[in-house]
Order: C-alpha cells, then sequence, then structure tokens
C-alpha cells in the first residue's frame, strides 16, 4: 500500500503535468509570455541593485512587488480582476517615487510622454496576439476566473472552520488521518474534473495580468523620470491654434444600435452640460457606468455583465483603444500644449462668482469653444488682484485647461463606446466562450 505522504505529493504533481501539457498543446505563445515574464522580472531586480537613485529603486520595487504578488497567488482574487484600479495604483506608486513633494504626483506626467507611452504599449499588446497559440487561448470569458475565484474561497474557508481548527488545537487531528485525506482525494477530484478548465485560464490570465503590469511599469519609470524643464508657453500662442478646432464626436457612433446610442447619449451629455469644471474623479465615475451599461445591454441576464467579456476579444479591443488614444497628437490645435504637463491641463479654480460678461463670452464663440461648453458656464472664482492684465492671464489659462480637457473626455468617451460596444458585441456572439 502507498504511503498517505507519497500520494500527497502524487496526485497534484499528476494534475501539474496535465496542466502543463495542455499548456503546451494548445498555447506556446502562454509558456512564451511566461518565459518573458520571468525574465524581465529578473532583468528588473538586477537595475534595482544598480539603480543610481533612491527615485528609481522606489518605482523598480513597486513594480517588482506589484508582479511577485499576483505570481505568489495559486488562484486570482476578485479583487485582481480590478484591473483599472490596480494599474492606476501602481502608476500613482511610482509617480511618487519621482515626484515625492508633489500633491498631484500623477499629474506630473508630460502629454507627449504619456500619448507616446500609448503607442508603446499598443505595439506591445499587438506583438503578443500575434503568437501562436495566443488567440486559442485566451478565447474564455472573464466571468471563469470570478467563478474559480469564488470555488477557490469556498475550499478556503472549509479549511478555516471551527470543528477542524478545534481538533487541531487539542491535537485530534492524527486521529481523522485517514478521513482527512478521502476528503483531499474528492476535493481535487472535483478540482481536476469539473475546474480544470477554470484553473488553466487562470494561469493563462494571471501571466497576462503579470505582463500588463511591467509593460504598465516600465512605460510609467520612462514618464515619470523626465526631468526636462517646463516650456515657458504663453497661454495667448495656445489660443491661436483653438481655431482649428473639429467636433470631438465620432460620425461611427451615429452607426450604433439604438439602445448603445442611447446610453451614450446620455452620458456624453453628462459631461458636455457639466455646470462646473469637469474633473477626472467625476468623469471616471461616468466612464465605469458607461461600460457597465453597454455590458449590460448585451448581456441583460449576466449575474455580473462586465465580466462576459472574452480574453482575446480584450486585447484586440484594447490594441485599437491605445491607437485611437495616441493618435490625439496628431491634432494641430495640440501642438503646443504637448510639452506641457497633465496637471497645467488639470488646473481647478475654486469657484464661488459666475463670469459671463462680454469679453468671455465673445473668446468661447471666437475659438469654437461653444459646442464644448454648450449652456453650461465656465465658472472659477474671481481672484481680486492689482492689475488685470494678471486676472486675464488667469482665465486665459482657465480656458485653455478647460477647452481642451473637456475635449480630450468626450472624445475619450466616444472611444470607450465605439471598443466596448464591438467587445461585448463580440463576445456575444459565443455563448459559451471556453477554451
Amino acid at each position: 500500500m502507498l504511503d498517505i505522504d507519497i500520494l500527497k505529493f502524487l496526485i497534484p504533481g499528476t494534475a501539474l503535468l496535465l496542466l502543463i501539457f495542455i499548456l503546451f498543446a494548445r498555447g506556446f505563445g502562454v509558456i512564451k509570455l511566461k518565459y518573458l515574464n520571468f525574465k524581465e522580472l529578473r532583468e528588473l531586480q538586477k537595475l534595482k541593485l544598480d539603480a543610481d537613485s533612491s527615485a528609481n529603486n522606489k518605482a523598480l520595487t513597486a513594480i517588482i512587488n506589484h508582479c511577485q504578488a499576483l505570481n505568489s497567488k495559486w488562484v486570482l482574487e476578485e479583487s485582481d480582476l480590478d484591473v483599472f484600479s490596480n494599474t492606476y495604483q501602481l502608476i500613482k506608486k511610482i509617480a511618487c517615487s519621482y515626484h515625492p513633494d508633489s500633491k498631484h504626483p500623477v499629474e506630473e506626467a508630460r502629454i507627449r510622454w504619456v500619448l507616446n507611452a500609448f503607442i508603446e504599449l499598443k505595439n506591445q499588446l499587438f506583438v503578443i496576439t500575434t503568437w501562436t497559440g495566443i488567440h486559442t487561448a485566451t478565447q474564455f470569458r472573464i466571468r471563469h476566473i470570478v467563478i474559480l475565484s469564488r470555488a477557490w474561497k469556498l475550499k478556503r474557508s472549509w479549511k478555516e472552520s471551527k470543528a477542524l481548527l478545534f481538533l487541531e488545537k487539542y491535537g485530534l487531528s492524527p486521529f481523522f488521518k485517514w478521513f482527512f485525506f478521502i476528503i483531499r482525494c474528492v476535493d481535487l477530484t472535483f478540482w481536476a474534473t469539473k475546474m480544470i478548465v477554470y484553473v488553466i485560464q487562470d494561469i493563462v490570465f494571471k501571466v497576462f495580468l503579470v505582463r500588463w503590469y511591467l509593460i504598465i511599469g516600465e512605460l510609467a519609470v520612462q514618464v515619470y523620470s523626465d526631468r526636462a524643464k517646463d516650456p515657458d508657453t504663453q497661454p495667448e500662442t495656445i489660443l491661436e491654434d483653438l481655431h482649428s478646432i473639429s467636433e470631438s464626436e465620432d460620425s461611427q457612433i451615429k452607426n450604433l444600435p439604438e439602445k448603445i446610442k442611447k446610453v451614450s447619449g446620455f452620458s456624453r451629455n453628462e459631461i458636455l452640460y457639466h455646470t462646473w469644471s469637469v474633473e477626472w474623479t467625476t468623469v471616471k465615475g461616468i466612464y465605469v457606468n458607461l461600460v457597465k451599461k453597454i455590458a449590460h445591454a448585451y448581456n441583460p441576464k449576466a449575474e455580473q455583465p462586465i465580466y462576459e467579456a472574452k480574453l482575446s476579444e480584450l486585447l484586440t479591443c484594447g490594441v485599437h483603444f491605445f491607437e485611437k488614444i495616441a493618435a490625439i497628437q496628431t491634432y494641430p490645435f495640440l501642438n503646443k500644449v504637448l510639452d506641457l504637463r497633465i496637471k497645467h491641463a488639470l488646473i481647478a479654480k475654486d469657484t464661488t462668482d459666475f463670469l459671463e460678461n462680454n469679453q468671455v463670452l465673445s473668446w468661447v464663440k471666437k475659438y469654437k469653444l461653444n459646442y464644448i461648453f454648450k449652456y453650461s458656464l465656465l465658472l472659477f472664482k474671481t481672484v481680486e488682484r492689482k492689475h488685470p492684465a494678471f486676472l486675464f492671464k488667469d482665465f486665459a489659462f482657465t480656458l485653455v485647461g478647460e477647452g481642451c480637457k473637456r475635449w480630450f473626455y468626450l472624445y475619450l468617451h466616444d472611444r470607450i463606446v465605439l471598443e466596448t460596444n464591438v467587445l461585448y458585441r463580440k463576445s456575444q456572439a459565443t455563448p459559451n466562450g471556453l477554451i
């Protein structure tokens, strides 16, 4: 009779070999990506040891810790699927490393560098999608990761049950050795037969997550390590180029299904008719709700429609989305804004009074910003200054920042609508998105 301890290693070992065999057979590109992640993590650790400044050391440490935390997990948790928030937190840590004294370190990035980072992000993701086996290995829904995560959480909760803790506390567990072994065998049989596909998908998704954070981390280091002096740009020179500003609404929106156009129109108006300076925290919430509503429109019966997307479609739509964002720098009226930092475009004014004199209204009409502001008014606090020219210049900066910012938010809104529509429409085509 085989010893129990031998069986404890034999059964999991056999399951692991089976997983490796399936991954090799169905997705060689995933193995290649896993090796690339391992190789780059080792290179980052070497760079960390040779870092010439504490800022570089802290930034590299943040990337390494973030990726190692994911690699150390047997199964991903639901919190790991909040990629947007987790990505922002990683970028924030890196930004804080290079700008520790800034109140808003994330906004210290230069606009041109950010757009260039989107180009590089798009290029790297596109290359990955062309590897052998990647398309096949990513034909599953994100919902499957959630199912596995919840099953794993339930499994762990059983191990922490009061009955089991009681037996361990009073040394009674050895008397139930064979009973526990049978339970483990049943448990392994369940995972090997019912959840084996989900386990494989979880491994694949984890590999892509680590790759994502490695790319984001390295690009963020490039963006925030920039120490070039800010250009002395006058607001008047920027205003001169605003005559070429074009309507940001994409013509493709008109070709969308009515249910999607209705959702898009509602969220777009929230930004367009906003009667205050539009802040990122507000717009971010609008974007999140927009994605959820489009997902629900295509998956009305799903418990969490947003998780009905397939990883393969996420990659494809991501490549298209990042390409469109990077294309912003081709707009002529933004040429003189590109070398500014994000914080210059996101200056929020304390607003208490309305400024609606003829001078302001004439500027809005002259520079074709009336379609951006519509019926909302540009509001900001009228600061008492001895020289009116300072107030005029302050207003000019506000007008430039608010105008470009709102144009960008609307541009980003339409890109999100178009790509999210494609994402959930294509994911809807095959109800059983299994590998």
